[in-house]
This record gives C-alpha cells, sequence and structure tokens, in this order.
C-alpha cells in the first residue's frame, strides 16, 4: 500500500524573513538594554552628587549653629542688659532737655483766661513727639474752650482735645486736656566776642 499526500497543503516558511526579524528584534533588546544601563549610571552619578552636596550643606549648616552658640555664650548679658538701661536713661535726659518748662508756662501764662487754673501737667515725651496732659478748672467750660483755642492760635499746640470732665463740689468744671506740643527750636548761642587789647 502505498502514501500520498499532497506537498503543496504542507505550510511554507521563509527562513531568510524570520532570522531578519529575529535580528531586528535582538538589536532593539540590545538598543533599549544599553539605553537603560547608559540612564542608570548617570542616575547613579546624579545622585553621588546630591548626596556629596546634601554633607556638604549640613556641615555647614553645623558649623554656623555653632558659631552662632559661641557668639550667644560669648555675650555678657548682664553688661548687655546694663548698656540698654543706660541707652535709655540718655534717651530720656535728651528728652527732658528738649522740653522747656520756662518757654511752656510762658505760653500758658500769656493764654491762660481769669476763669481757668491750671492744676496739673504731665508732658509725655516719645521720638521727638509731645504731648502734655493738662487738669484744668474753670468756672464755665467755655472758659476752658477759649484756653484750647488760645493755646492753639500761638503756634505752638495743636490738636487740643478734652477728655474727661466733671464738676468738682463747688460747682466748677474740671476738664483734662490732651495737646500736641511743638516747642520753638530754641536759636544756636552766638560765637563770643573776639577779645579787645586794652587802649594806649
Amino acid at each position: 500500500m502505498m502514501l500520498r499526500g499532497n506537498l503543496a497543503t504542507r505550510p511554507f516558511y521563509n527562513e531568510r524573513l524570520v532570522m531578519f526579524l529575529l535580528a531586528v528584534v535582538a538589536a532593539v533588546v540590545l538598543a533599549l538594554t544599553f539605553f537603560n544601563a547608559t540612564r542608570l549610571m548617570q542616575l547613579s552619578g546624579r545622585r553621588s552628587e546630591l548626596r556629596t552636596q546634601m554633607s556638604h550643606d549640613e556641615s555647614g549648616a553645623a558649623q554656623v549653629l555653632a558659631n552662632a552658640a559661641a557668639v550667644q555664650n560669648s555675650v555678657d548679658r548682664t553688661a548687655l542688659a546694663s548698656l540698654a538701661w543706660s541707652a535709655r536713661e540718655a534717651n530720656t535726659l535728651i528728652d527732658q532737655r528738649t522740653f522747656s518748662w520756662t518757654t511752656f508756662f510762658g505760653y500758658i501764662e500769656a493764654t491762660i483766661p481769669q476763669g481757668v487754673r491750671l492744676t496739673a501737667v504731665s508732658p509725655e515725651i516719645d521720638k521727638g513727639n509731645i504731648v502734655v496732659t493738662m487738669l484744668l478748672i474753670g468756672r464755665q467750660a467755655d472758659d476752658v474752650a477759649d484756653f484750647m483755642t488760645a493755646l492753639e492760635e500761638t503756634g505752638a499746640f495743636y490738636d487740643a482735645l478734652p477728655t474727661v470732665a466733671d464738676q468738682t463740689d463747688e460747682g466748677l468744671e474740671r476738664v483734662t486736656v490732651r495737646v500736641g506740643y511743638l516747642p520753638p527750636v530754641m536759636p544756636a548761642p552766638a560765637p563770643p566776642a573776639p577779645a579787645t587789647g586794652g587802649g594806649q
């Protein structure tokens, strides 16, 4: 008995095409592998640089903290507090010299009405600004108002405002007034006259 077959029904393979495709796939795999390896090396190098920079920054920060601690420990807090107190005392003395009681009371004497009495005065000096609080007693509220107006008309006082007003047991008006004060600038002292020789 003889076996017969139809060779035309067997699948036909192109071995060259298969080999070419396999070669292309292998080349792509190698290229991707090379790219990944190169990228990994770059990232590893960058990571090493960042670690080095972080270590350097941490060392610098530690040095700065150590210097700050050394400076803080070297400060004599008692001497610093004494210096601050001396500075405040000096500023107070300077402010007091800028407030002339003689000039102030000269304005008061020139402007206060007959029916008003000044019973208390308290200047507050802060960075060159002077605010004066005065306690006034007058027969009538209009007398106190006239006094406030007269003060402002001198040009040395401004923004005179009554803050508290009541009456005494005698029925007099008692008013607390706050007013800004601009003392006049004192002229500079004249230079001493040159000495003259004696006559012949």
